[in-house]
């Protein structure tokens, strides 16, 4: 993996968008102090996670946005992006398959900050996961800033542990290991949680089980009194039910009654509804005169405004016809004053028209003569600019040649020094054998294989004997739940027979069914012949015995006469009464003995009848009543309940051993397993370690056969440079002779092309001048022609106006002599109405006479009816009324009903369910008494019963999560202490790896010497780490006794240590060669050259033989104060540009 490019935008003092590519594997960037060179690696630091802007220099993390500068605003916000070339597939997991990964970082002014990953939001935690045990992140041996190489070097031992935890991958396995504890830490906080739900339900469940029951009753003492709520509301609905059916019977007399009446008022009617239709007619012709006198008045009222419209429009004719004839006076004199100032104008535009003819001839003239001299003009100016162009040829031929002179006598100087570091190069890989090192790992590799194949075999054998031992666990631990239930089972019915027992026979203690043993199916009958003893006890039982010795004889003697067993033989232990020995056994319900002459004896049926001499007693309960039956079958789940816990007990003590059992093949095979890694470890390790001495070997020779081709290759440059040299030198000079001649040439056409452009000028004046002149001519002719038209237009317009003045006056004459006849006509309309007007005001008067008569008999008819309607009115009200009382009896008897539907019960069933003599006061004291009933219940939890099932459920199932907790506890332990053995292993080798290549690595960085690694405890996990070092010829007893250069080598020699360990895809330095002198900067860079060509280096550097060494330097210029831009420059391309010049 490489980084390919850095893209930043408002970064600090990169606020434009800007991109820098890294496409070469050195890459060095350069500028002056204060450009901002080193906030490229801030922002490499940035977006790998860096959260302390002490270390980006800042005080805060939005000062890594843009403040502003002299010229430019600050800004809102800052975005780095990294692009990573993963052509090869080094990131694993989802990215493994992307080419190039992209990773983004975004900060706002109000502080807050945005990380994407391909494009795609993510958090700051799946960047860092990325990049765990890679070798990268924000303080990561991979970054190495101003001073943080002297830090290194003096840093705790406990910082320095950290670039040894990361070059071995640790820091991945300590992440998990503190997700772990978090998890661990949670576990055992749930597991304390868990264990106060399970004690606080519990105790929850004991007070359940009371107020269940509780519930129970009172859901049964509910449904009794939800029966007789509805039964009660049907008789109460029956009841009103009668009273409507009364109301109903009266209302129909009534209405009989009320139809007689309204028949009589219907006639009255007819002769009303005949008056008042006169009477309508009536007013309706009185309203018909009314209509035609206000027409005739409204016809009188326009006649005359008609009048007044025709005199007033007579007047206006009139003074229309004065006003026209003046106008016409008027437009006479205009006409007049416009022929005379036509005349003017003509002759005008006769003395403006020669002018311009005269003024076209002088232009054309002058035309001609600027054209020719144009013409002339383009000769002369190729000429100069030919003779220009040569000695500008000739000057540049001779700059490239003084150029290629210049750059031909560096090349020859670089390539001189080029032939020197390759013999060099040469003599050093001559020394180099890695055969032997290839032959001990060869042989370490075979090793390890041998042991891993013998560690797996006994993984199989101990993976065979765990799933054996687990399996048997497994069915211990199910039969260990299967007796439980059973046993809990078994301890429920316990409780429940003992609970009954005790509510039908109070305290059994001393009771004579309680001592008694009976024969299996004999249970029943005994009971029979003891009803009336059920109550006893034992020592009653002695003195009834007693008592009916004396009452009956002995039966002994009569019952071997009937061939049957008396009921005392199926006692088989306990005391009990004689009259058990009295009652005969019989076999089967059919057989009846004679009992005629023993009055004292009886028998008993199979079924439990009991039969006497001139009696018989009906069986009074079943077997499941039978207390003998249940206190039988107490004892033997009395017996079961022992057995059982006997077999749980043992259970669980074999549920342990295998437990223990399995516990103990899951550490051994863990222990199997980890075995199994370090060795797969050792084996990976001695494989990478194997084929990087072979590339290494590989490399070596590739090197040795390039670098002597590149000797032959620069030894023939050399030559070939010297003998350019010479034929350059000659070229050079001869152009130079011809170089001045051909200057003197362009002078000359210099000076002859200014002249003719001087002439040209002055003569193009001239010519505008004229055609200024001719412009203004043809203006003024322009507008004399307009001033013509416009005196034409204005001629015709008042010729027009005249005659149209003329018109309107004949018009107003004609009209005034239309308006006398229609005057006249008017007056004699206007007679003829008012005679109309008289005529219809007579009629209307002898109309309204009529009116007044019809209107007296109709008064007569009305009151009439009025005495009638009194009358019906009042059998109205008492209908009514009726009507309000079956209302009233509807509305009793539908509220009756309310509770039906409120207690969601039907009509219909309530009336087939409810009793022939049932009655309202009855019903009303059966419910009384059952609601008294639920009051002494007093407060009821009705939740109770769901709520004691729904505990009981969740019990179990905190149970269940109980049980998982504490597997995951050890699950958990386990995982840790893995975690743990695996990080002391990897810790170690890396540590060990570290120390023999810094041991290699010193003696080459210093000419001699040794440096070394050492641990500050002998724990692996928890161990600091410090660093000796001792250059050549010292004996210095702390590395802070060492110079500020020897420092800084001996801190690249550990960085480069690691790198050769786990390298990291790219490594950045910034002015780490800044306290080396040029020795040290030669080895510096020889180092750097060798790790190259596996790890990508970017790096920041004043000295000039680092910048040499780097395949492309990136500039970076402030031109603008504030603002940093890059300039790249690519040192092959600028190399082989320089040849070919």
């Amino acid at each position: 993996m490489r980084l390919s490019t850095i893209k930043l935008a408002g970064f600090k003092s990169f606020v434009e968008p800007t991109k820098i590519p890294f496409p070469d594997q050195m890459t060095c960037v350069v500028g002056p102090n204060g450009c901002g060179k080193s906030n490229v690696i801030d922002a490499v630091r940035w977006v790998l996670g860096e959260s302390s802007a002490k270390n980006l220099r800042g005080d805060a993390m939005t000062d890594v946005i843009f403040n502003g500068s002299t010229n430019r605003k600050p800004i809102s916000q800052a975005s780095v992006e990294l692009l990573f070339d993963n052509t090869q597939g080094y990131l694993a997991g989802s990215l493994v398959d992307r080419n190039q990964v992209a990773i983004k970082r975004l900060v706002t002014r109000e502080g807050e900050s945005f990380y994407y990953l391909n494009g795609t939001k993510c958090r700051k935690r799946d960047i860092t996961d990325i990049f765990l045990g890679t070798g990268l992140g924000p303080r990561s041996y991979a970054i190495i800033e101003q001073g943080m190489i002297s830090r290194l070097i003096e840093s705790k031992p406990q910082e320095l542990r950290v670039f040894i935890e990361e070059a071995a991958g640790v820091s991945k396995y300590k992440e998990r290991r503190r997700e772990t504890e978090t998890r661990l830490r949670s576990t055992k906080e749930n597991l304390e949680r868990l264990l106060d739900l399970r004690q606080e339900l519990q105790t929850q469940l004991e007070k359940l089980t009371h107020q269940a029951s509780q519930a129970l009753a009172y859901r049964e003492f509910k449904s009794q009194e939800r029966k007789l709520k509805s039964q009660l509301a049907v008789l109460r609905w029956q009841q009103h039910q009668q009273k409507s059916d009364q109301a109903q019977q009266q209302i129909e007399a009534l209405q009989s009654e009320i139809s007689f009446y309204q028949q009589a008022h219907t006639g009255h009617d007819d002769v009303l509804g005949a008056l008042k239709a006169t009477l309508a007619q009536l007013n309706e012709q009185i309203q018909s005169a009314q209509q035609q006198e206000f027409q005739l008045s409204n016809q009188q009222t326009k006649f005359e405004q008609q009048k007044i419209s025709q005199q007033q429009k007579k007047q206006a004719l009139e003074n229309l016809v004065v006003r026209d004839e003046d106008k016409l006076s008027q437009l006479k004199n205009k006409l007049t004053e416009l022929a005379q100032h036509a005349e003017q104008q003509g002759s005008e535009f006769e003395r403006a028209s020669a002018a311009i003819l005269q003024s076209e001839a002088q232009l054309e003239q002058l035309q001609a003569i600027v054209d020719e001299l144009q013409a002339q003009d383009e000769e002369l100016l190729a000429a100069w600019q030919q003779a220009q162009q040569r000695s500008h040829q000739f000057d540049k031929q001779y700059a490239q040649y003084h150029h290629q002179i210049t750059s031909q006598q560096l090349q020859q100087t670089q390539i001189s020094a080029q032939l020197a570091d390759k013999n060099s190069e040469l003599t050093n890989l001559k020394n180099q054998d890695l055969t032997a090192q290839l032959a001990d790992l060869k042989q370490q590799i075979q090793q390890c294989k041998t042991l891993l194949a013998n560690e797996k075999a006994q993984q199989q054998q101990c993976e065979l004997r765990l799933k054996h031992q687990t399996e048997q666990w497994q069915a211990a631990q199910q039969k260990q739940q299967a007796l439980k239930e059973l046993l809990l089972n078994e301890q429920a019915q316990l409780a429940a027979l003992g609970e009954v027992l005790a509510q039908n026979q109070g305290d059994l203690t001393d009771s004579l069914f309680q001592q008694l043993v009976v024969s299996d199916g004999f249970e029943t009958r005994v009971e029979q012949a003891l009803l009336h003893f059920s109550d006893a006890q034992v020592s009653q039982v002695a003195n009834w015995q007693t008592q009916i010795s004396l009452v009956w004889p002995s039966s002994e003697p009569v019952l071997a006469g009937y061939r049957a067993k008396a009921l005392s033989h199926v006692i088989k232990s306990g005391i009990y009464p004689d009259l058990l020995d009295r009652i005969l056994l019989l076999d089967d319900e059919t057989q009846t003995p004679d009992l005629t002459d023993h009055y004292w004896l009886a028998a008993i049926t199979p079924s439990g009848m009991l039969v006497g001499r001139n009696w018989s007693v009906s069986p009074f309960k079943d077997d499941a009543q039978s207390v003998l039956i249940k206190i039988r079958k107490i004892e033997q789940l009395t017996q079961s309940v022992a057995h059982n816990s006997e077999l749980l007990a043992q259970s669980s003590l074999l549920v342990d051993e295998l437990q223990k059992k399995v516990t103990d093949h899951t550490e051994l095979l863990e222990q199997v397993k980890g075995r199994i890694h370090h060795y797969a470890q050792q084996d990976a390790s001695a494989q990478t370690k194997h084929e990087m001495l072979t590339a290494q070997q590989q490399n070596w020779q590739s090197q040795f056969n390039r670098i002597t081709l590149q000797c032959a290759d620069l030894s023939e440059q050399l030559a070939t440079i010297n003998e350019a040299l010479m034929v350059l030198q000659a070229q050079s000079d001869e152009h130079a002779l011809q170089s001045d001649e051909y200057k003197q040439d362009a002078i000359l056409a210099e000076q002859v092309y200014q002249n003719h452009k001087i002439t040209i000028n002055q003569q193009q004046l001239a010519l505008s001048n004229a055609r200024s002149v001719l412009h203004k001519q043809a203006l003024t002719l322009e507008n004399l022609k307009n001033a013509e038209q416009l005196l034409q237009q204005q001629h015709e317009s008042i010729l027009q106006q005249q005659q149209s003045l003329t018109q309107e006056l004949n018009h107003a004459k004609q009209e005034l002599a239309n308006l006398s006849e229609p005057l006249e006509m008017l007056v004699m309309s206007i007679e003829e109405v008012l005679a109309a007007q008289i005529e219809i005001y007579e009629q209307k008067t002898q109309l309204q006479q009529q009116l007044v008569t019809q209107q007296q008999l109709l008064a007569e008819k009305e009151q009439s009816l009025q005495h009638s309607q009194k009358q019906l009115q009042a059998l109205e009200k008492q209908l009514n009324e009726q009507e309000l009382a079956l209302q009233g009896s509807q509305l009793r008897a539908n509220a009756a009903l309310e509770p039906l539907s409120e207690l969601n019960v039907k009509l219909v069933d309530v009336l087939a369910d409810l009793p022939a003599h049932s009655t309202i006061t009855k019903w009303q004291q059966l419910l009384n008494t059952v609601i008294d009933n639920i009051t002494d219940l007093g407060a009821i939890n009705l939740a109770a019963i769901e709520e004691f099932e729904q505990a009981k459920q969740r019990k179990q199932y905190l149970d269940e999560q109980y049980q998982d907790l504490v597997d995951a506890l050890s699950t958990l332990e386990g995982a840790i202490g893995k975690i743990d053995r695996e990080t002391k292993q990897l810790f170690k080798a890396t540590f060990e790896q570290i120390n023999r290549d810094l041991g290699d690595l010193f003696p080459k960085v210093f000419g001699g010497g040794q440096a070394y690694l050492e641990l500050t405890s002998d724990d692996m996990l928890e161990s600091g780490v410090t660093i000796m070092a001792r250059p050549p010829g010292k004996k210095n007893s702390t590395i802070h006794l060492l110079s500020g250069g020897e420092k800084a080598l001996t801190a690249l020699s550990l960085v480069f240590s690691i790198f050769r360990l786990n390298p990291a895809p790219f490594c950045m330095l910034d002015e780490v060669d800044a306290p080396l002198d040029d020795a040290n900067v030669g080895r510096f860079c020889r180092l750097v050259e060798e790790m190259s060509q596996t790890v990508q280096f970017i790096y920041i550097s004043h000295n000039k033989v680092a910048m040499e060494m780097a395949g492309r330097l990136t500039g970076v210029t402030m031109a603008e104060p504030g603002v940093s831009r890059m300039v790249s420059v690519d040192i092959e391309q600028a190399v082989e540009m320089a040849k070919t010049i």
